[in-house]
């Protein structure tokens, strides 16, 4: 675990550096929390309790585990990892032609993506299930936007189902942009089953498919595995995977795209 000395951080930056923490460990001690971010034990406990309750790590005795096959509301997720997101977000957009088709799936940093698409993109058709990309979309009138049909998520701010599959279907794409929740060395995975299902028609229908995922997604397996490596063409993250997950990517012939300081 690094030590960052005397420099004093915000409790957003505090937390963000706990998540990191874990994706490398799958426990932490709280002892060794509060010495590496130069904290007292109080305030890590009170960033445990808070973390805890928001879904994104497990309190232990002592310290903090990584969960297995979680998705914290994306009300939270999108607090995190924020300036890794944007670099995603312009990386993949690099790639991004006018006239081309995207589908693009629901997710923390693929609203990233479409936000940034919006400010710099001309005559492009986007379809998608998700209301917030939809809405940054509109801000653009050269970009047509086609929302899908299905049944309303209550707390995500998508639709999803037979019917959004469906029209999903009846659609060729150039692109498919999509997240995770995580990921290990057999692919992707979701921890909503009609999720996958969607995200898994999305890369079906498009000519090549890109996973846009932070490092907090490595060697984090979920509910559902969507989609294997093999039918992804790009991966693009702000770190790079450790060795065993870097390995099955690069087997599976996927571009892997390291967007983040690699120092």
């Amino acid at each position: 675990m690094m030590t960052l000395g005397a420099a004093r951080l915000s409790k957003t930056v505090r937390q963000e550096r706990i998540i990191s923490e874990l994706q490398a460990s799958p426990t932490l001690r709280a002892s060794e929390l509060a010495t590496a971010l130069g904290v007292s034990h109080e305030t890590i406990r009170r960033d445990l309790m808070e973390l805890d309750s928001r879904g994104l790590i497990n309190r232990t005795y002592g310290g903090a585990a990584r969960p297995f096959a979680f998705e914290a509301p994306v009300r939270e997720r999108s607090k995190y990892m924020v300036d890794e997101r944007e670099r995603i977000a312009a990386a993949v957009c690099e790639r991004i032609a006018e006239n081309e088709v995207l589908l693009m799936g629901a997710g923390a940093t693929t609203n990233h993506v479409a936000r940034r698409l919006a400010a710099i993109r001309r005559n492009i058709t986007v379809i998608t299930h998700d209301f917030s990309i939809a809405q940054a979309l509109c801000h653009n009138p050269t970009i047509r936007t086609l929302f899908l049909p299905g049944r309303t998520h209550p707390t995500e701010g998508y639709v999803y189902g037979h019917q959004t599959i469906a029209g999903i279907n009846g659609f060729q794409a150039n692109w498919a942009i999509v997240g995770a929740t995580g990921t290990d060395v057999d692919g992707l995975y979701d921890a909503d089953d009609e999720a996958g299902a969607v995200y898994r028609a999305m890369v079906t229908r498009a000519a090549r498919a890109i996973l846009v995922a932070d490092s907090t997604k490595f060697l984090v397996p979920s509910l559902v595995c969507y989609a294997e490596w093999q039918e992804l063409d790009h991966f693009f993250t702000d770190q790079a995977p450790p060795p065993a997950l870097t390995k099955a990517v690069r087997i599976a012939g996927v571009e892997l795209i390291i967007t983040g300081n690699q120092d």
